[in-house]
């Protein structure tokens, strides 16, 4: 078989151009288009880099506030609890406190209603004693009372021993050798005359007596100067008396006061309601935990 070369030739030409076309023509423009796709793509991989970069500082920053937001609860809660028993201290306290005031304001009270008893009582007492007495001497003895007391004053300063008779006659110089005489009733010029004659006859005829009346004595007489004193009164027989009824009135005082202490004060059960309404308070006012 022979071969044309010029048809050789002219295919050879025809294939040349036509490379040359399809790279001019078609192939730039496929490269083209190629490089701009997979300059696409590549944009499009940084971008979703990126996104997950960023996705990846948020998470981090989500866990972040998340534990800070954890320590803040934990941090609230704790100083709630310090808050509710600080309140509940403060409670306790402001009670034992009223308590404590009520209990003074009521022993005041006890104490003065107490006081004032005990004088209307041993005052009472005194009268009607010395009623008695003044009835039943002027009916066995058809004597005066008051004479006899005035007997029974006098024997007491008759029957001083050596040590109080001088004390008292030191006292008496010290004191200008006056002294004072108190009883419980008005002494008559007569009764006077008789003490004064004593003292003078007992101690010094210098002796300066001066008379006072005290119906507080309940029913006696008195001598006093600078600290001694020699009497005779119903207030002794009266001091048993008053110390039994201050007993009676101080274990009554006692038991009141108890009774108050336990109504006042708040039981254990009352601060830790107050304790647990401070802490839900608290949880209800403070930031909410993100999820």
């Amino acid at each position: 078989m022979l071969i044309n070369w010029f048809t050789v030739l002219a295919q050879i030409v025809n294939f040349l151009i036509l490379v040359v076309l399809l790279k001019f023509l078609l192939y730039d423009r496929i490269i083209k288009a190629m490089d701009e796709r997979e300059a696409k793509i590549r944009a499009r991989l940084n971008e979703a880099k990126a996104k997950a970069k960023e996705a990846g500082q948020e998470a981090d920053a989500f866990r972040s506030k998340n534990r800070e937001l954890e320590d803040t609860r934990e941090a609230m809660l704790a100083q709630a609890k310090e808050e509710a028993e600080a309140h509940r201290k403060a409670l306790t306290e402001e009670a034992r406190h009223a308590a404590t005031s009520l209990k003074s304001a009521w022993q005041e009270a006890i104490e003065r209603e107490k006081a004032t008893f005990i004088k209307n009582l041993k005052t009472s007492t005194g009268t009607q004693v010395y009623a008695i007495a003044r009835k039943a001497l002027s009916d066995l003895a058809d004597a005066d009372l008051e004479d006899r007391t005035i007997q029974i004053f006098l024997s007491a300063i008759r029957g001083m021993d050596k040590k109080k008779r001088d004390a008292l006659v030191g006292s008496i110089k010290e004191a200008g050798d006056e002294v004072l005489i108190r009883s419980a009733f008005e002494l008559s010029p007569a009764q006077r005359q008789k003490v004064t004659r004593a003292l003078h006859k007992h101690f010094s005829n210098a002796l300066m007596v001066h008379y006072e009346t005290r119906s507080e004595l309940i029913m006696g007489i008195e001598l006093k100067v600078r600290g001694h004193k020699i009497a005779w009164t119903l207030q002794n027989y009266l001091d048993g008396l008053e110390e039994n009824m201050l007993q009676i009135l101080d274990k009554e005082v006692q038991r009141k006061s108890d009774m108050n202490e336990k109504n006042v004060a708040p039981t254990k059960d009352e601060g830790k309601k107050m304790e647990n309404a401070i802490i839900t308070e608290k949880k209800g006012s403070g930031p909410d935990k993100k999820k």
